[in-house]
């Protein structure tokens, strides 16, 4: 048995006990090569060293090497090729990837869709004034092609609503925080209800169109608290929208399968 502290030692300084778990040995491997991959600067499309001598390297064995390449390859970050002139290559992993690791724990948690889509209430708008502060031309041009765009595919239900995500990726991208865009992006996915029957009807997709332009005017005006306040309430419309239109979508659980790829 562990003998407890002394009743008058206090509790910050009490010993907690170690939960870690024991590191694998395929996951010790496949940290390496992710180092590797950043420490030398490999980008997509980089070709990494086969088989033969990455199990010399690590002095590992095919299984354990082909579990660790399978772990990576999971996560986005490698894909293998298959051939003589095949074996790993490098990939840039993003929104979709994280989308499927969190996908499969809020499956395992039984986390709502509501609990998603109240994230994202509380995220964008902050976003939204982030973005006010500092949109680039760059990022500028991306939004207002976006609504371009939405304006174009207004009679078309699934490009409308291609060009509505890069909308606000668009805006999480122009707050400057590169962990904003890759979330926002997975929450997109995850909160993509038309695997599961929500639809957007014109009528509905004319009033995204006018909250994106307030954003947007928002934006081109630098003002954080009117960019906040329009995003807020556009956030607001949406998550209302699922409320009421589909309460039995906004209660169920996630399922990572349902996640859009």
């Amino acid at each position: 048995m562990t003998a407890e502290p002394p009743a008058d030692v206090p509790r910050s300084a009490r010993r907690r006990p170690d939960l870690r778990r024991p590191q694998k040995v395929p996951l010790m491997i496949a940290q390496r090569i992710v180092d590797d991959i950043t420490g030398d600067g490999l980008g997509p499309g980089t070709r990494l060293a086969g088989e033969r001598d990455m199990m010399a390297r690590f002095s590992a064995g095919r299984g354990t090497l082909r579990e660790a390449l399978r772990f990576l390859e999971l996560t986005g970050v490698i894909t293998v090729k298959a051939g003589p002139r095949g074996g790993p290559v490098v990939m840039q992993p993003d929104g979709t990837d994280l989308a499927g690791v969190l996908g499969l724990f809020l499956q395992l948690r039984t986390v709502s869709f509501r609990s998603v889509i109240q994230v994202r209430e509380i995220l964008e708008p902050e976003l939204a004034a982030l973005a006010a502060n500092g949109t680039d031309a760059a990022a500028a041009a991306e939004i207002a092609d976006s609504i371009a765009g939405m304006r174009a595919f207004l009679d078309d239900e699934e490009n409308f609503l291609a060009e509505n995500d890069r909308f606000h990726l668009a805006v999480a991208a122009a707050a400057g925080n590169e962990l904003f865009e890759l979330l926002i992006s997975s929450l997109h996915l995850i909160t993509d209800g038309m695997p599961l029957g929500v639809s957007y009807p014109p009528r509905r997709r004319a009033a995204v169109l006018r909250a994106h332009e307030a954003i947007h005017a928002a934006l081109l005006a630098r003002d954080p608290d009117r960019a906040r306040e329009a995003m807020r309430r556009h956030m607001a419309e949406f998550r209302r929208y699922v409320e009421t239109r589909f309460p039995g979508v906004y209660e169920r659980p996630v399922r990572w399968r349902d996640i859009a790829p």
